[in-house]
């Protein structure tokens, strides 16, 4: 079969790569986009394979669950893991002319290493192995995000790497109380025995506030604004469009295969993703910096996701799925958008950043075309998502979800038409402060376009692939 060779060689591959950049760091630069090509193509092979029911699971030495580790490619990880790629592979480009070689020579190996843990998290249905790639995730997303090197950035790092420690502690903690009562880790396994007793409720809650932690799920989202807003932008674009991506998919995997039974619970996460829209949509529009805009945006669109647990409606599960893809393209072009506007403003203050449109035009544009998709405006996949939730509510009499959902597009809008029209005023007459948090050094004409397009190819791809919404839900109905 395929994946005889594709999962291991997914496997295999990130890991030798970290290993080999770490190694001969002269190169690093051309072994991280090396990687990067690798890496999607066997991501958009799995992906196919998946679609041709070409692969099923894998187990590693031959040794079926519970003895053995599965792994299986399912429709829903392997469409996120092969946009985990492609995004990755877009930002590795950024990151080669936009990182110092100092930045590099940790940039590369880090997200190769980043990518090991999207592998084991998408693909592995055991619980301990799990584990294992949350803490690959967790440890090089915190190195990646202290790269910026300054005392602000060493000091959100600091708080992400103890805040994602004991995240993974009362993780490993409900682990470790379900392996006590029913002896197995594989999910699949464990599925079909598991009770809805006192220990498993506990070993859920461990867990599930484990995920909301890592996610920044409001009011859990304390660490991610200074995290994501310190960072390089490439790093930034990482964080804030995969990361916690790859633990809201267990906690979407756990609820509904491990742990369907606790209705109630759901919707008060569903009730928590409302807050999490105007809490973080707030806080943005309130935000002097760019930086610190995009972040408390992530915020308030994670609570999109969330909203999902409110409802049983087969269309909040289209909805969830469009939201995801939606902010995974738009946050990371947007992210990267405001790299290339920064280093060329050398500011990050917003109110220094008028007429940038005139500066920056690609840029800007990306900003435009991520801010449709974020607000939910047709045809991106955003306005797929809003539509689909709207469904659900009127479908459901969910009538204050419906006017929730209408007015958090609303708080979406404000805070992102507030920078448009800034970016197409009347230029000022100092354009920047010089030493910029990012690159002291102007711009070299072909690194601002190369910064620029790359970051309008994701933020157009969360537009454009809004029209291709019936062949996605198509495939995850595969």
């Amino acid at each position: 079969m395929i994946n005889d060779l594709l999962i291991p060689a997914l496997l295999i591959a990130p890991l030798l790569f970290g290993i080999v950049g770490f190694v001969f760091q002269t190169k690093a630069t051309l072994w991280g986009l090396g990687f990067g090509t690798v890496f999607s193509v066997l991501s958009g092979a799995l992906l196919y394979g998946v679609s041709t029911n070409a692969l099923d699971a894998y187990h590693f030495g031959g040794f079926l669950p519970p003895l053995g580790i599965a792994f299986e490619a399912l429709p829903f990880g392997s469409m996120i893991l092969a946009l985990s790629a492609l995004i990755l592979l877009v930002v590795f480009l950024y990151a080669a002319v936009s990182l110092t070689h100092a930045q590099a020579v940790l940039f590369y190996p880090l997200g190769a290493f980043l990518a090991l843990g999207f592998v084991v998290i998408y693909l592995s249905r055991d619980l301990f192995n799990l584990y294992v790639g949350l803490e690959i995730l967790g440890v090089s997303a915190v190195g990646l995000s202290a790269l910026q090197n300054s005392s602000r950035s060493i000091h959100a790092a600091l708080i992400y790497l103890f805040t994602t420690l004991v995240a993974s502690g009362l993780y490993l903690l409900g682990v470790a109380i379900l392996y006590a009562k029913y002896a197995l880790l594989d999910i699949s396994s464990l599925s079909l025995v598991v009770q809805n007793d006192l220990a498993t409720l506990v070993a859920f809650g461990f867990m599930v506030t484990a995920f909301l932690i890592k996610t920044a799920v409001f009011p859990f989202s304390f660490w991610l604004p200074e995290a994501h807003a310190n960072a390089l932008s490439p790093v930034s674009a990482l964080l804030s469009a995969l990361v916690i991506k790859a633990t809201f998919y267990l906690l979407y995997l756990f609820a509904t295969t491990l742990f369907p039974f606790a209705a109630t619970i759901y919707t008060v996460l569903g009730s928590l993703g409302i807050v999490a829209v105007f809490y973080g949509g707030i806080k943005a529009f309130l935000a002097a910096d760019l930086k610190i805009l995009i972040a408390y945006s992530t915020v308030s669109q994670v609570g999109y996701l969330m909203v999902v647990f409110a409802f049983t409606h087969a269309y909040a599960y289209d909805a969830m799925v469009f939201a995801l893809l939606s902010h995974a393209l738009a946050k990371s072009g947007l992210f990267l958008a405001s790299g290339a506007i920064i280093r060329t403003a050398r500011t990050k203050t917003i109110s220094r950043l008028q007429g940038f449109a005139s500066v920056t035009p690609v840029a800007v544009f990306a900003v435009g075309l991520s801010s449709v998709s974020l607000i939910g405006l047709p045809p991106s996949l955003g306005f797929l998502s809003k539509w689909y939730y709207l469904q659900s509510s009127f479908e459901t009499s969910s009538w204050l979800f419906f006017a929730a959902l209408l007015g958090g597009g609303i708080v979406s809008a404000l805070y992102l038409f507030k920078l448009l029209i800034l970016f197409l005023q009347k230029p000022l007459e100092d354009e920047g402060t010089p030493g910029g948090p990012e690159d002291p050094a102007p711009l070299k004409t072909l690194t601002c376009k190369t910064l620029q397009w790359s970051a309008f190819s994701l933020s157009f791809l969360s537009v454009f692939l809004g029209l291709l919404g019936h062949f996605i839900i198509g495939f995850l109905g595969s």
